[in-house]
């Protein structure tokens, strides 16, 4: 009996180590619980924003959510990172080997430079207009163009004033060639009209975004392409309070932020176009550069016009889409 005895002590220490232990191991933020399976992909991803904005890094997380349904991968969200903490925050994950990192902002890409010239075996995307460094850095993005030039096109059909804006939270590269394109569309439209662009320098702030607005607003500007996240939110609702104001919303459909006041709105399948950024990895084809993608792709669209244009109209701009869409109207970034 004696020797039983030490035995049993031994075999309960084991399983008390085994049990505190399983409990302590640190948790993935995002997992897929619908398999039992280790994953041998892991992604991550930082944003400007949180994960349920209703805009554009809510659209991120959800598709970091397709590339943990398509490839059972182990994922990880943080947001909102302010650029001046994106660079540690990256090097975080690539030291904790994550396959893929994803900086979904404009303004992550210093950060993303320093990172990946760190760390060259690393694979990092980010989600805008940027060339790439042609190793491990690279950038998948919308022909933001096609829109620009398009929501140009409807500004112009819709003002009464001959006093159109685009309004856009920053002012990186890719908003530039969009509000550049979208005074081309206006000018092709009606070459009379007075257009105007304001650089909110924020993503987030409503107030901001709505001083802004109704400033124009005030200035007699009632044709308006809002392009902004939640400092968009708050230009529409502000401007909601206005007559005679024609909105052209963005990312999401937004009518019923201001159901007599949006014309349309720009849809952008974020989600997908993430997809795409791990795809392109999964199938051996990153090479760290800029991958775009558009109308032709089905990753950019336009919410119903519900009776916002009247027929001729809605014709006519049919008729503009699929030219742009068939190379037919030039919409090449303007050379400065």
């Amino acid at each position: 009996m004696r020797l039983k005895l030490p035995i049993f002590a031994f075999l309960l220490a084991i399983t008390t180590f085994v049990i505190t232990v399983s409990c302590s191991a640190p948790q993935a933020t995002q997992t897929d619980s619908n398999s039992g399976t280790t994953s041998s992909l892991k992604v991550a991803m930082i944003s400007s924003g949180s994960n349920d904005d209703g805009s554009w890094s809510q659209s991120g997380y959800e598709g970091l959510q397709l590339i943990q349904e398509e490839y059972n991968a182990e994922v990880d969200f943080q947001g909102p990172v302010a650029v001046e903490d994106a660079e540690g925050i990256l090097r975080e994950y690539i030291e904790s080997d994550y396959d893929l990192v994803i900086a979904h902002s404009g303004g992550y890409i210093e950060p993303a430079e320093k990172i990946a010239a760190e760390f060259p075996r690393s694979k990092i995307a980010i989600v805008t207009t940027y060339a790439g460094n042609n190793k491990n850095l690279g950038a998948v993005a919308f022909r933001s163009g096609e829109v620009g030039y398009l929501s140009g096109v409807l500004a112009a059909m819709k003002t009464q004033t001959n006093k159109v804006a685009y309004i856009v939270g920053y002012d990186y590269p890719v908003y530039k060639e969009e509000a550049a394109l979208f005074r081309k569309g206006v000018a092709d439209t009606n070459p009379n009209i007075e257009i105007t662009t304001e650089f909110l320098q924020t993503w987030t702030d409503g107030e901001q975004g709505k001083k802004v607005a109704l400033g124009l607003a005030d200035a007699g500007y009632d044709s308006f392409a809002i392009n902004a996240d939640e400092a968009g939110v708050g230009a529409i609702e502000g401007l909601a309070e206005r007559e005679g104001i024609n909105i052209i919303g963005w990312t999401n459909d937004q009518y019923e932020l201001a159901p007599n006041h949006i014309i349309t709105s720009v849809l952008q399948d974020i989600p997908h176009l993430v997809l795409n950024a791990a795809d392109l990895m999964q199938q051996g084809r990153w090479e760290g550069k800029l991958y775009k993608f558009g109308l032709k792709e089905g990753i950019y669209d336009f919410a119903p016009f519900r009776g916002s244009l009247t027929p001729q109209q809605e014709a006519e701009f049919t008729t503009i889409k699929a030219k742009v869409m068939a190379g037919e109207i030039d919409i090449s970034a303007p050379q400065n």
